[in-house]
């Protein structure tokens, strides 16, 4: 399996064993979108933890998941709420760590973060629940617990969950909808996936309660359907890069609407795959919407050399009414061997920004995020406007692990940065220039 044999193997770096060759790297920037503002760390650091393993930003307040924390025993995991105004304007000081209930080893709570409003979402895919890594996911809410105590809510799971599911590997969160991936669910064979949708006050004030389970409509062993996710407004986004389509692991997307089929239903609106489809890329290893837009990671793209990556955009109406016909494939202007662009992405109204965790940027997989416009370059050309790096990059950083875009701000991960001691791992705020 290319993509994610357990947990315990992605946390520890294994997945690197699949780059070699990467170049130095020294192009200057194209142009000052976004500068970096703060360098974000947990107050209580510790070695292996991947802190910015993912992480979201949304309005004031920003979480970074850090699954290796041992908190009070292994790989229990941990999450961390950081607030703009803290320590000052554009402090983004952290105002609460988030942990588990129920904590116990090795259920990687803060595999996977999301924020919107008052609410923050943390998946634990190796909880065990009553049998193996069967995953949960935590909700905490902003004044639970007094103002700003951020105190957990409820514990959600799915309605049939079962053992090596992963359920919570991918969250999303808007408003009161809760989309959740859990990639290794089996359904009729093994690791087809599956995605849920829960809503806010079903079944009762405050309980998240189910309202359908998403599934490909051709699924098939080792798809991993879920193994990202992404919802904006009534749209949802389902990766799933297993997808052999008309050949191998060539990956795909589902766009589901929320009425389709009828009130709530979220039926299926079409299948997205790339117009330059090939064998092994995994298209829909990343996945964002916003409005009329979603973008999708290959990030085993190879692009004229070797697992280079690629994204590509795609438009609501493009070809035709909620026709979701692809617009632009998006490539690193500096593209080297092994770069893994495209592992994650994020879009926000003009802008896309696309993570390379294993870039060179100066040195050996220091990592950088690319920085695209819609109108560089002519009218929805979607062009490069600036790369990013860590000020301090080290190698092996992986910068660009994760990104996040809203509004004003962009937040970077780097799970491998090491701090004082060995992968504890940082996140990056960077705000658009005015």
């Amino acid at each position: 399996m290319r993509m994610k044999p357990t947990l315990a193997v992605l946390l520890a770096g294994t997945i690197c064993l699949l780059l070699a060759g990467c170049q130095a790297n020294d192009g200057d920037i194209v142009e000052t979108v976004f500068s970096s503002l703060v360098k974000l760390v947990p107050d209580n650091p510790g070695d292996d933890d991947s802190f910015g393993l993912c992480a979201a930003v949304s309005g004031s307040y920003a979480i970074v998941g850090s699954p290796g924390a041992d908190v009070t025993g292994s790989n229990q995991g941990a999450a961390y709420i950081f607030f703009q105004s803290e320590g000052g304007t554009d402090g983004w000081g952290q105002v609460k760590e988030l942990v588990a209930a129920d904590a116990d080893d090795n259920d990687f709570f803060g595999t996977s973060v999301a924020i919107s409003g008052d609410y923050a979402v943390v998946g634990a895919a190796g909880e065990d629940g009553s049998g193996t890594d069967r995953g949960s996911v935590y909700i905490f809410y902003r004044n639970q617990g007094g103002e700003d105590g951020w105190g957990q809510v409820k514990r959600v799971r799915a309605g049939d969950t079962a053992d090596e599911d992963g359920f919570g590997y991918s969250v999303a969160l808007e408003g009161d909808t809760l989309i959740v991936g859990a990639d290794g669910e089996d359904g009729s064979g093994t690791d087809e996936g599956a995605a849920y949708v829960f809503y806010r006050d079903l079944g009762g004030v405050g309980n998240w309660g189910q309202v359908v389970k998403l599934a490909a409509g051709d699924p098939a062993d080792s798809y991993q359907f879920g193994y990202a996710v992404a919802i904006s407004g009534d749209t949802v986004l389902v990766g799933v890069p297993g997808d052999d389509g008309a050949g191998s692991a060539r990956g795909g997307a589902y766009v589901f609407s929320r009425d389709l089929g009828g009130s709530d239903a979220w039926g299926e609106v079409t299948m997205l795959t790339a117009s330059d489809a090939a064998d092994e890329v995994w298209f829909g290893t990343a996945v964002a919407v916003d409005g009329p837009l979603a973008v999708v990671g290959a990030a085993w793209d190879d692009g004229g050399g070797t697992n280079r990556g690629a994204a590509y955009v795609f438009s609501r109406d493009q070809g035709g009414a909620d026709n979701w016909g692809q617009v632009k494939k998006l490539a690193a202007s500096d593209a080297h061997n092994s770069d893994l662009f495209g592992y994650d992405v994020a879009v926000d109204g003009n802008f896309i920004v696309v993570g390379a965790g294993w870039a060179s940027g100066g040195g050996t997989q220091r990592g950088q995020a690319y920085i695209f416009s819609r109108d560089e370059g002519g009218a929805d050309n979607w062009g490069e406007v600036q790369r990013l790096r860590a000020g301090d990059g080290s190698n092996n950083d992986w910068f660009g692990f994760s990104v996040s875009l809203d509004g004003l701000y962009l937040l970077v991960g780097a799970s491998g940065e090491d701090g004082a001691g060995s992968e504890r791992g940082a996140a990056y705020m960077f705000r658009k220039v005015d």
